[in-house]
């Protein structure tokens, strides 16, 4: 593996193809070029995008595997870059990212990459999809030499002109067909064969240009899975992408055959119904699609369950332009999600919400950075002696005009805005300076994203703001749920041992409720182990979950590690923990979010 290997290496019978790797993390770079090196690739390596346009022409590069965040220029910049001198055909892109977010992959596809993947890579559904463009490429080669050759033919043969029609005929009828095979390869998905992005607008807006006067002239589903993140973390992406196959297949054999699919990216599909006789053919075929997708997928012997949720937007009803009813329909979809397998038609009440959450996200972008989002503590006693030992900090807004904003309402919308990072930043400061002020030396505890688990500078940022506040790394906790590290635990690894390794404490919050509890006890640096609300709310009213925390509690007890219960609201619920062993817990008996860290432990407060 080189950054400058000449022309010299494999031979052209045996050469796979020359790609340029660009990753600004060198261990990646390092350890993909290498695995692709032995599976007979040629690779060049580059740390930055800086003129890499140039690179390609130097190196005779065939296809270029693009990093999307890099610091020095992003990958959105050097795919422009490369577009503006390169056409899709002959210089394919794979663009790589680390972030699960259906509007990078969008915008990245719709700027002329040609496909991606996600961080982690698994290898073997890179090397496919490598081959797939090279492969793609070749075609679209073989055809410039066949079009060469013909005008080459035409002028040698035309002394002989019976031969050479006989021959012209049949080249044309070559020609055609490798343009069929390239432009259907452009259009539809290669995973699925289902119709792709680009070729579902052309659809859209070629019908959209023949309504006339109908009240119900088509509608569009758009159709989410619902459980396909968790059995493609879990069980990888070759086991994911063989699932979409099968969701493809079950997709166009339950729809008419003047309906049109597509997959749009991800694990999201779109259906075109054209004449669906009115909201009652529209909610039978929704409810046909929702049954095919929710029933069990056999896949290498596993038995995976996914479903689906739809929402729907009618045209013309719902709008007379692409962008409307694609909007509509995804935010249709977003209230279908609430239910999880339903499926929901757009209506004002939706129209609402987005206009509601548009505003509040506009006040948002200002109310972070004026400091308007606080936080407010909640008290962590010791169960034995009712001793105070530290506060966790919750996001509040108290809003001027709306009164106290639930962060139920502001915290979603700040996650799909991406406003949680600054939001966090703003917080921790805020709170560090807080418990400073306090008497004791109790330990703070703050909830972090699973962006920022993702985030190789995350140890580093929590450190400098606790420099500049002058707050003890010794008395800060780093509460991290189990679900935001799946996918990624080495990176999850890395950073929570840089922070524990500086004195913070970590602990794994809502234990109990995801899928690879022990694993991750075993693999992170944990130091306490947090009981979800959900098994404790009930402890002493149902005895398999009093089962569950007791098993919980002796756990931590036996891994060293300390145990926090959340949700106490009783008196009852506090004795039964202390039977088991449970040494700390939080909740409303002992006091709910304040804006001050502050704690009076008598007399205890019930539950409100």
């Amino acid at each position: 593996m080189s950054s400058a290997q000449g022309d010299d290496g494999a031979s052209a019978s045996t050469r796979l193809g020359r790609i340029l790797l660009v990753d600004d993390q060198a261990q990646n770079r390092d350890m993909l070029g290498r695995r692709l090196e032995r599976r007979g690739y040629e690779v060049v390596l580059r740390e930055t995008a800086v003129g890499i346009e140039d690179v390609i022409v130097a190196q005779k590069i065939e296809l270029v595997l693009l990093d999307w965040m890099m610091p020095e220029r992003s990958g959105a910049d050097a795919l422009a870059g490369i577009r503006a001198r390169f056409d899709a055909e002959h210089v394919p892109v794979i663009v790589v990212t680390a972030l699960d977010d259906g509007d990078i992959v969008s915008t990245a596809l719709e700027a002329g990459a040609n496909d991606y993947i996600p961080k982690p890579i698994d290898l073997r559904v890179l090397t496919a999809r490598v081959k797939a463009q090279l492969d793609r490429r070749q075609a679209v080669l073989e055809l410039d030499a066949i079009r060469d050759n013909l005008e080459r033919t035409v002028q040698q043969r035309t002394q002989d002109l019976v031969a050479a029609n006989e021959t012209l005929s049949a080249e044309i009828s070559e020609r055609e067909a490798a343009e069929a095979r390239a432009q259907s390869l452009a259009r539809h998905d290669p995973l699925t064969g289902l119709a792709n992005r680009r070729h579902f607008l052309e659809e859209l807006e070629r019908r959209l240009s023949l309504v006339g006067d109908e009240k119900s002239a088509f509608a569009l589903m758009f159709i989410d899975l619902d459980r396909f993140k968790p059995i493609n973390d879990v069980h990888g992406h070759a086991i994911g992408d063989q699932l979409l196959q099968v969701i493809g297949t079950r997709l166009t054999s339950c729809i008419r055959d003047d309906s049109f699919a597509a997959r749009l990216g991800g694990d999201e599909f779109a259906v075109l119904l054209e004449g669906p006789d009115g909201r009652d053919g529209v909610a039978a075929a929704a409810r046909r699609v929702l049954h095919e997708l929710s029933a069990p997928i056999l896949v290498n012997g596993l038995k995976l369950t996914v479903g689906a949720s739809i929402g729907v937007s009618l045209c013309p009803e719902d709008g007379h332009n692409a962008a409307d009813l694609l909007q509509r329909g995804d935010a249709a979809m977003l209230r279908a999600k609430e239910d999880r397998g339903a499926f929901k038609f757009f209506d004002s009440s939706i129209d609402e919400e987005l206009k509601s959450k548009a505003a509040l996200e506009n006040e948002l972008r200002t109310a972070i950075p004026n400091g308007d989002i606080v936080p407010y503590f909640q008290p962590v006693i010791e169960l034995d002696t009712g001793a105070l030992v530290g506060f966790e900090v919750l996001a509040r807004w108290p809003h001027g005009d709306r009164g106290m904003v639930p962060p139920t309402s502001f915290i979603p919308v700040a996650e799909e805005a991406g406003l949680v990072d600054a939001m966090f930043w703003a917080l921790l400061a805020q709170a560090c300076r807080k418990a400073l002020d306090a008497p004791g030396d109790f330990i703070l505890a703050v909830n972090i994203s699973p962006s920022q688990v993702r985030d190789q500078w995350f140890p580093e940022k929590v450190l400098r703001t606790l420099r500049e506040t002058g707050f003890p790394a010794q008395r800060l906790e780093i509460e991290v749920t189990e679900s935001a590290m799946i996918g990624d635990v080495a990176r999850a690894k890395s950073s929570l041992l840089s922070l524990k390794n500086q004195g913070v404490r970590i602990a794994l919050d809502d234990f109990g409720t995801g899928y690879s509890s022990l694993f991750l006890l075993r693999e992170l640096p944990i130091d306490k182990l947090k009981i979800d609300r959900s098994f404790v709310a009930t402890v002493t009213a149902d005895r398999e979950n009093a089962t569950i925390v007791g098993a919980l509690v002796g756990l931590g007890k036996a891994l060293g590690l300390q145990v926090t219960a959340e949700g106490v609201e009783d008196e009852a619920t506090a004795d039964a923990l202390r039977a088991m062993g449970c040494g700390y817990a939080q909740g409303f008996l002992y006091g709910a979010a304040a804006p001050l860290p502050a704690y009076n432990p008598l007399p205890l407060r019930a539950a409100v």
